[in-house]
């Protein structure tokens, strides 16, 4: 996977999260009863586990990210090592 469409899938999934908090977030605060929508990334050497469920009233969601170091050999190929973790809170 290159570098470019890593980055894009990255980038259309945060747009396609914005666009239902967005229509969400209109019905909640008609309602009067909004949440606060929060993210959080945690750095580990090793991969941690995911969860996802309620956590002091709010909804959590916790994913696994892998943290790629990408090197483009002589012959024009791309090799691409894992050197971290990511533990990415989302929580509404």
């Amino acid at each position: 996977m290159t570098t470019f469409s890593s980055t894009f899938s990255i980038a259309a999934v945060f747009a396609l999260v914005a666009g239902a908090l967005a229509l969400g977030t209109s019905a909640a605060n008609a309602g009067g009863s909004a949440k606060e929508f929060f993210v959080q990334d945690y750095q580990f050497a090793k991969p941690m586990h995911g969860y996802s469920g309620y956590s002091n009233n709010y909804y959590c969601d916790y994913q696994r990210l892998p943290n790629r170091k990408c090197v483009t050999n002589a012959n024009g190929t791309e090799s691409c090592r894992i050197v971290g973790w990511t533990l990415r809170e989302m929580c509404q």
